[in-house]
């Protein structure tokens, strides 16, 4: 009898909270439909308040429609500030938008919370200003890629990496997981060069343990050049890195369509023997963190499931802002990354079981360490 009161309360309660979201979606439904014109530096006289997400939402929707937290919002305008200053002259301020809402318009659309028609309105913005806002705050995040976006370097950096990966299934010495994606690009017809039908950027990232994305490298794909996860791995920076031994001792994982090297290990092709089906196992479970940070990735900034519209310049500039910005989540501890990744991603059941199991077998951690990581051609 209780756990039927119990379980008629959750529902009532779920429906509440439906209601409520309605009622919210409602209210700034009706915000977006004001005749608002575009965005002036001075406020406009006799047009009453413009919608300013920050003060305007709560915080659970802030959340939802902008990625970050509002505290975190208010450190990323800060960061990117200097970098989106508004033109001087008097004409091009005129119809400016005010840099903290050209972030936040940017962020918003890059997570495609509804369809970038409306986001565009809401904001007071036309879907070309839309456009141009998105490229320019891209350019901005990705000009400061190699602060937020980097291999370990000092050396107990790159322990505290290899430690957590050891952590989830005793594979030793691993700096990183490389994982491939790719994002379709919309046509361009009055560009030359660059996207055209059917054109994808390949994006290849490698991650560590805690779902951070370490190096990234985007590159236009055409049909004419049909290259595969293992032609573009092989013409890399981070291949390159690891042939100078740069990371000397520690090695890279990859999935089956990759060739096995020195340095980077894949998975068996014909696991028979037990070690073989050990360092299969223990490879699956060490490697799925770099799934996740695709999936949680994506899950958190639908452009990426989307087509990239611009040029292919300003398409990798949104592919790598947008990982910044989610190591940026990371390094801030941001609640939304841990919301998404509660109620999006998580480790499967079996996988998580798979990880229990994992720490019964010791007995073949030394044989891991100086016998297991023989490269399989």
């Amino acid at each position: 009898m209780e756990i039927d009161t119990y379980s008629d309360f959750q529902r009532d309660l779920q429906e509440l909270n439906s209601f409520q979201h309605f009622m919210n979606f409602k209210r700034i439904a009706q915000i977006a439909a004001r005749p608002i014109p575009a965005y002036s530096v001075r406020k406009l006289k006799g047009r009453g308040r413009r919608f300013n997400p920050l003060q305007d939402l709560e915080e659970n929707e802030f959340r939802h429609s902008y990625r970050y937290s509002k505290e975190n919002m208010r450190r990323l305008i800060e960061m990117v500030r200097d970098d989106l200053e508004v033109e001087t002259h008097s004409e091009l301020r005129k119809n400016q938008v005010p840099v903290d809402k050209q972030i936040m318009v940017a962020v918003r659309y890059w997570g495609m919370t509804e369809h970038p028609d409306v986001t565009a309105r809401l904001h007071g913005v036309s879907l070309r200003t839309l456009m141009k806002i998105s490229k320019r705050v891209a350019e901005a995040l990705a000009a400061k890629t190699s602060r937020y976006i980097r291999m370990p370097c000092l050396l107990a950096e790159k322990e505290k990496v290899t430690q957590a990966f050891y952590r989830l299934a005793h594979m030793p010495q691993v700096i990183g997981a490389v994982a491939h994606s790719r994002v379709k690009c919309k046509r361009l017809q009055h560009q030359d060069g660059d996207c055209k039908e059917d054109d994808t950027m390949h994006i290849q990232i490698v991650s560590d343990a805690s779902l951070k994305i370490r190096d990234i490298d985007c590159r236009l794909v055409t049909l004419q050049d049909p290259a595969t996860a293992a032609d573009i791995f092989s013409q890399t920076r981070i291949k390159e890195r690891f042939e100078q031994t740069e990371f000397r001792g520690r090695i890279l994982l990859g999935d089956s369509t990759l060739h096995c090297t020195s340095f980077l290990y894949t998975p068996v092709s014909c696991a028979i023997s037990g070690p073989e089906q050990s360092f299969n196992h223990s490879l699956r479970l060490t490697y799925e963190p770099v799934r996740q940070c695709f999936k949680l990735w994506k899950e958190r900034f639908g452009i990426l499931s989307c087509e990239l519209r611009g040029s292919v310049a300003t398409a990798r500039h949104i592919i790598v802002g947008s990982a910044l910005l989610h190591n940026m989540a990371i390094e801030w501890n941001d609640p939304t990354f841990a919301e998404f990744q509660n109620s999006l991603l998580g480790l499967d059941k079996s996988v998580i079981e798979d990880l229990q199991k994992s720490t019964d077998v010791r007995g073949r951690t030394e044989f891991i360490k100086n016998h297991f990581f023989v490269p399989v051609n």
